[in-house]
């Protein structure tokens, strides 16, 4: 029972630090994203020199901005 007891918190715990990276992720992207259109674009991106230096390899799609789910699956990674 305490074994299981153990096993039922760690998960919890790792649910939720999961959860705060998410909301962290999603707090750094905002605060790039300075005209609040949903997405960074190079010159924005240029604020931060590890974002600009990864920008091209993030941009997946390669229309010359990082969505919400480029930037998280980059973040995520790097997690």
């Amino acid at each position: 029972m305490k074994a299981l007891l153990t096993v039922v918190t760690a998960t919890l715990l790792s649910a939720a630090a999961m959860a705060g990276d998410d909301k962290t992720h999603a707090a750094t992207f905002d605060s790039l994203d300075k005209n609040a259109d949903q997405q960074i674009s190079k010159t924005e991106a240029a604020g931060d020199k590890h974002l600009s230096e990864s920008f091209a390899a993030m941009d997946v799609n390669g229309d010359g901005y990082l969505s919400k789910s480029e930037f998280a699956a980059k973040m995520k990674t790097k997690s």
